[in-house]
């Protein structure tokens, strides 16, 4: 009995042991496995470090292959050229229109230093005895003007507008200077108003006539009290001149206002006609505005 006791205590020892031994075993399997899996992490880290390091030295590469295949340019030296062109450049535009404006300069000068006989050859001066002193104060010659004294346009036939007018055509000028209205407010029957109309319909005459001929309608002269006192009508002079200017804006002629150059010494003893002074003036801006 005691013998079959100390075989059942060596069964239960080597069961014993055999659990040991089994739980020993299954320990170091744990073990192995934790040793494997952090050993995979670390070849894990290290392959995505060092794959890092491939990308990373790749694309540095990739960068200095493509700046040494397309190198910046250095600009420098073409700023400095096109910086030393275009100095040149607005140098020579400078000295080209300093050139041009002092050409055009000498031009006009020679061009005011032409006699009147020239200037005019292509010009008529129409009108009235304000027209007739240009060629009475030996401004111009007779032969540029066609006027009579007592002109008018509230009486074209009787006064010889409309003869004149016939004259004008046949020369066929380049450019008219009409000088015509005083009659007009002189006459004692006579308004502004009506004035306006004959006026109208006399430029579209000469428009009709003249159909390439440039016109210059020039302003009434103002007079001093010595001539209003023999006209009334005169005193009127201002309102006339407002109608003549609205009459050539209707029809596309130039108004050309001369009053600025009347001065107290223009005038002659009948307080109306102009001395030579006024003519010599009033020539040389008819000539500057219609550019002859």
């Amino acid at each position: 009995m005691a013998q079959n006791q100390r075989i059942k205590n060596k069964d239960s020892r080597n069961i014993s042991n055999g659990k040991i031994s089994k739980n020993n075993k299954s320990s170091k399997n744990n073990k192995n496995r934790a040793g494997h899996q952090r050993q995979h992490s670390e070849d894990k880290v290290l392959r995505l470090a060092i794959i890092l390091v491939v990308v990373l030295f790749l694309a540095g590469a990739a960068v200095v292959g493509i700046k040494y295949m397309n190198p910046r340019p250095d600009i420098t030296e073409g700023m400095k050229k096109l910086d030393e062109f275009n100095r040149v450049k607005v140098s020579s535009v400078e000295s080209e229109v300093a050139a041009l404006e002092e050409e055009e300069a000498r031009v006009l000068e020679e061009r005011s230093k032409r006699p009147n006989s020239e200037k005019f050859k292509e010009a008529v001066i129409f009108g009235d005895f304000t027209a007739q002193g240009v060629y009475e104060q030996e401004v111009l010659g007779e032969s540029y003007v066609l006027a009579r004294e007592s002109a008018c346009v509230h009486d074209p036939d009787g006064t010889g507008v409309t003869e004149n007018l016939d004259a004008a055509a046949d020369k066929n000028p380049r450019v008219i200077f009409l000088l015509l209205g005083v009659n007009d407010a002189a006459y004692e029957n006579g308004s502004a108003a009506v004035f306006e109309e004959d006026y109208r319909a006399f430029l579209a005459q000469v428009k009709e006539k003249l159909p390439d001929t440039r016109i210059y309608v020039n302003s009434i002269l103002p007079v001093q009290q010595k001539a209003v006192d023999e006209a009334e009508g005169l005193a009127d002079i201002p309102e006339y001149n407002a109608r003549l200017q609205k009459v050539c804006k209707e029809a596309g002629a130039v108004y050309v206002d001369n009053s600025d150059l009347v001065k107290e010494d223009c005038y002659k003893d009948d307080g109306k006609r102009m001395r030579q002074r006024y003519y010599t003036a009033w020539i040389k801006r008819a000539a500057e505005v219609a550019e002859l």
